[in-house]
């Protein structure tokens, strides 16, 4: 094994550890998210606290932070400063760039509830009239104003007066405002309370399909006969309306594993939500809400396609054929570099078994000595090639046990030639160079080596 190899294996197995200690670190660190959650009191606000709490409940080392804002507006704006992880929005209004969607949590209906004297049948009827609205920064505002513009009506038509959902039911109560204009869940209790202290109906909204044209996160949705009151039924018959959804985003920023954590605690705690708010029975998945346009966030996706085929299931069959195709070419490169190797070493071996052969025939004591120096060239040169990996360690040990049984064969033969000069002395037949032994003996050349 060469000291590179040493130094690389060395490298990695440091980096792997480091890399593990991480992981273990940030799998056990605590970590704090806030969620922006709109009104206290409200269904939004409700939903996010039951989230919070499940989700605290059932991870280790994750904390939410529920907080109060005026709605989806002031939401959005947090979420746009980077003071917020999470945020509870309104599908019609659109999110910040850095949003990315989780969960759509439960649809908001428009509910335009009007005293029976207001002569109000219809949202064309509101004209002249004082109308209480949700209060500026939420998504109810925005949306009574979608609403009202989609049937020709202006800020100079009616008199809009924003209030929270307390003003708006005395309001209405001692007939201060003709309606009240809010967007939540089918039996709000907000609503069914300003339907039960005060003689009034719900307006039906029929023209959903076509705000939607405009506005594609505006869905076509029914009020339930009877969703506020079973006997009489309130409302009467099934009412038209329109449906928006309120959305889960996190910043696009959040860790993944954090969501991915989160979402799974979504669905698969959904019994623990429930027993907080009935609305967690409504949380769907991404793929099955219109007209948002807001990416899924990376971590929730990572939930979503759990049970989808991984790209090595889809595509087993052409990674097998590839793999084999790979295994074989990879043998024949092995087999290749074996043969060159081989080869080499073969040259050097043949290279010493050359000079063995001159040495037995050799009595010169000059030419031995030669011979005694391009033996040591030739082991200098396989110490090389072994150290950068050309011969195999194999062949190696059979070139050493070569070479050494050479070697102390010219020894000999020198020994013996330095003990009798006469026999030493040049021969007739054997002219300069006679045995090639001037001559430098070849090292393998560099194109034999893998």
């Amino acid at each position: 094994m060469t000291l590179r190899f040493r130094f690389v294996a060395a490298a990695l197995a440091v980096i792997a550890a480091l890399t593990t200690a991480w992981m273990v670190y940030e799998a056990g660190r605590a970590r704090d998210i806030t969620f922006a959650a709109g009104p206290h009191g409200g269904e939004g606000f409700a939903v996010s606290q039951a989230i919070a709490d499940v989700v605290e409940q059932h991870s280790k080392n994750l904390t939410v932070t529920v907080l109060e804002t005026v709605g989806t507006a002031q939401n959005i704006r947090l979420m746009e400063e980077g003071s917020v992880d999470l945020a509870a929005v309104v599908s019609s209004i659109p999110a910040p760039p850095s949003a990315r969607l989780v969960a759509a949590l439960y649809p908001d209906a428009f509910q335009l509830v009007a005293r029976d004297e207001a002569g109000i049948t219809g949202v064309a009827d509101l004209r002249g009239k004082k109308i209480a609205i949700p209060p500026r920064g939420s998504g109810q505002h925005e949306n009574f104003w979608l609403l009202v513009n989609h049937y020709g009506l202006s800020e100079s038509d009616f008199e809009a007066l924003p209030m929270t959902q307390e003003s708006a039911n005395w309001a209405m109560l001692s007939a201060a405002v003709d309606a009240v204009f809010r967007v939540g869940a089918p039996a709000n209790e907000s609503v069914r309370e300003l339907i039960e202290t005060s003689p009034s109906r719900i307006v039906p909204i029929d023209q959903a399909p076509a705000i939607g044209l405009r506005h594609p996160a505006v869905e076509h949705g029914t009020l339930p006969k009877g969703a506020y009151r079973g006997t009489p039924a309130l409302p009467e018959a099934d009412l038209e309306t329109a449906v928006v959804r309120l959305l889960l985003v996190a910043d696009e920023s959040l860790d993944p594993e954090i969501v991915a954590n989160l979402t799974t605690i979504l669905f698969e705690r959904r019994r623990d939500l429930m027993s907080r708010t009935h609305l967690a029975g409504f949380i769907q998945a991404p793929d099955q809400v219109a007209g948002t346009f807001i990416p899924v966030h990376p971590g929730a996706q990572r939930y979503y396609s759990r049970d989808d085929p991984s790209f090595f299931q889809e595509n087993a069959e052409p990674l097998a054929l590839f793999i084999t195709m790979l295994l074989l070419v990879g043998s024949g490169v092995l087999q290749l570099v074996s043969y060159r190797k081989k080869r080499r070493i073969d040259q050097y071996n043949n290279n010493v078994l050359v000079l063995y052969g001159k040495a037995r025939e050799e009595g010169d004591t000059a030419s031995l000595e030669r011979m005694r120096d391009r033996l040591m060239d030739i082991l200098g040169d396989v110490v090389d090639d072994a150290e950068e990996g050309r011969v195999t360690e194999e062949g190696f040990n059979f070139f050493s046990v070569t070479w050494s049984a050479v070697s102390e064969a010219i020894r000999d033969r020198l020994t013996a030639a330095r003990e009798t000069p006469a026999a030493s002395a040049p021969s007739s037949a054997r002219g300069a160079g006679g045995w090639g032994m001037d001559e430098p003996m070849q090292r393998p050349e560099s194109g034999d080596d893998a």
